[in-house]
């Protein structure tokens, strides 16, 4: 018992350590990778929970999270996700992930951001310097397949393999009398990779992901890397591990993210998740180092149609400083 307290107390120090040492550098890392659209948050459920979900992300939704814990979802299941980002961006996703017995989990997902109509223009070295060209709209997208496996009864992998498609509809590049036409379209193929693991102190867990690991790409002069991050979760149900038992019908799981991006400094996710009976869940978020994000709020509720069917719904309201709050909803059917 001992051991184990010592264990939580070492892992948590390191969250903090981790998530602290980077803040002396914080404008040094800006604007460093490209296809930023790859870092919003997919599952309303984790984004309620300040994206703190490294180490908790039981269901579909495992494979924008930690591809690791899709071996923690039983069957099939469906997952679909909207979201009115900023600035009228809508972003949708989905995923389906099966159990094959003996082998593992098998899923795929897609992801495709909706830029909205844009007004083009072009130089035309007069006083009237610009013209119109009529409108474009950017297209992106990517599809992935998902593979993941339980190692043991406490030690989880998973990883997922992903085609990205951009295309920002190109232009007119040269001098006027001698234009010439370029396509700013990109295809890209990058992995991501996890873990989960149960440590045997209560039902405390930790989880590692990698996202966006690939080679640096170029559109017409300077090549960049995608948005790679590394995080590291913490995750545990305080309710039951320490105050009502395993027998109760409510938890509180607190959620803990320490997160590494390319192109900003160390970050700290915090996530409270109330749930009762398996079934009406309220949670809570909170991020820091971030210039516009900080709180975010939501709730979800399961229920079983059948023996064989259930359903989920989950709503987050995430606040922006500058921006209006990003509503998300999410739907996970289970069969």
């Amino acid at each position: 018992m001992k051991k184990n307290k010592v264990l939580l107390l070492i892992m948590i120090m390191g969250v903090l350590i981790f998530a602290s040492s980077g803040n002396a550098q914080q404008f040094s890392k800006i604007a460093q990778s490209g296809m930023k659209w790859l870092s919003i948050p997919i599952g309303a459920r984790g984004a309620a929970l300040g994206n703190a979900y490294t180490a908790g992300s039981a269901d579909a939704s495992a494979v924008f999270w930690n591809p690791a814990a899709l071996a923690l979802v039983e069957n099939g299941h469906v997952f679909v996700n909207r979201t009115q980002w900023i600035a009228d961006i809508n972003l949708n996703a989905a995923s389906v992930s099966y159990e094959v017995e003996g082998l593992g989990t098998f899923g795929i997902h897609f992801m495709s951001v909706d830029w909205g109509t844009f007004k083009g223009t072009e130089f035309t070295g007069d006083l009237s310097l610009y013209k119109t060209t009529g409108t474009f709209s950017p297209e992106d997208l990517a599809i992935g397949i998902s593979y993941a496996r339980r190692i043991s009864d406490k030690f989880l992998v998973g990883g997922n393999i992903k085609y990205i498609s951009e295309d920002l509809q190109g232009g007119h590049i040269g001098t006027l009398t001698n234009p010439r036409q370029y396509d700013a379209k990109l295809n890209a193929i990058a992995f991501d990779f996890g873990t989960l693991f149960y440590t045997g102190y209560k039902d405390l867990r930790f989880g590692v992901s990698i996202q966006n690991i690939s080679a640096e790409y170029k559109y017409r002069y300077e090549a960049f890397p995608l948005p790679l991050t590394f995080k590291f979760g913490l995750a545990m149900d305080l309710a039951k591990s320490f105050f009502l038992g395993e027998e109760s019908d409510q938890s509180v799981t607190l959620h803990v993210d320490a997160v590494h991006p390319r192109d900003f400094s160390e970050r700290l996710h915090f996530g409270l998740e109330y749930g009762f009976q398996q079934m009406i869940f309220l949670r809570a978020g909170y991020k820091t180092n971030y210039d516009e994000e900080d709180l975010s709020l939501g709730a979800g509720i399961r229920y079983d149609i059948s023996d064989n069917y259930e359903l989920g719904v989950d709503y987050s309201y995430i606040s922006f400083e500058n921006f209006d709050a990003v509503h998300m909803f999410s739907f996970d059917f289970g069969f």
